[in-house]
């Protein structure tokens, strides 16, 4: 039995969806005539979670009411946007294969609402490798805060230093890094050359070997 879990992003980990999260948010800010560009999503608002999103973009923060109708109408976009179109990504589900068969316990741990959470993964056909899922209502503090990594290391029963997590976004390595877990970069939002030079990065999951998991710990 090994002695540590991985922890998986969900969006530009699982799946590529940043392309269609970045049509459902300038949909969105376009019918509300709210400014947004790429470099803001991509730089700043990716990784992020809606509620965030929102008071970035609108410069306040937002009622309980009034944040979960807008959060419900993007989201509810996106979904119309990824339907049919979300493939896991490449490599990935050898990976789990592996993973599940060595006995390694795996979560996943999202800013998106739940309801995306598992739109993807059976989008993707990956629900049954994770053992737990951590969403956005599980929070009070979205990422960079480490709080969704910690409940889910927490969730599966270790210690945060015992954890690897799989992220893309920004926001996502700082939470990781602020949870004191170890990191896997995937260079699917951003190139290798914009992401931190110090962790291990790779394209997709094809080529990653888990003796190369195991040597991390």
């Amino acid at each position: 039995m090994y002695d540590f879990a991985l922890i998986f992003d969900l969006d530009g980990v699982i799946a590529d969806t940043g392309n269609f999260h970045e049509k459902a948010w300038f949909a969105y800010c376009q019918k509300y005539n709210i400014p947004i560009t790429s470099e803001l999503f991509r730089n700043t608002l990716f990784g992020r979670s809606s509620k965030e999103t929102f008071s970035i973009l609108l410069g306040r923060e937002l009622k309980n009411n009034e944040l979960a109708a807008m959060v419900a109408e993007k989201e509810t976009l996106f979904r119309k946007l990824a339907k049919g179109q979300l493939s896991p990504t490449p490599g990935i589900i050898q990976f789990l294969e592996t993973i599940k068969h060595a006995g390694i316990r795996a979560c996943v741990a999202s800013s998106a609402p739940k309801i995306n959470v598992e739109f993807t993964l059976r989008q993707t056909g990956t629900s049954a490798y994770f053992d737990q899922i951590t969403s956005a209502e599980e929070v009070s503090q979205s990422k960079p805060d480490p709080e969704i990594f910690i409940l889910a290391a927490k969730k599966m029963g270790f210690a945060p230093e015992k954890c690897l997590v799989f992220e893309d976004s920004f926001a996502g390595i700082e939470a990781a890094k602020r949870a004191g877990m170890k990191l896997m970069l995937l260079a699917t939002t951003h190139s290798k050359e914009e992401l931190p030079a110090d962790f291990p990065c790779i394209d997709d999951f094809i080529n990653l070997h888990f003796d190369t998991i195991k040597k991390l710990f």
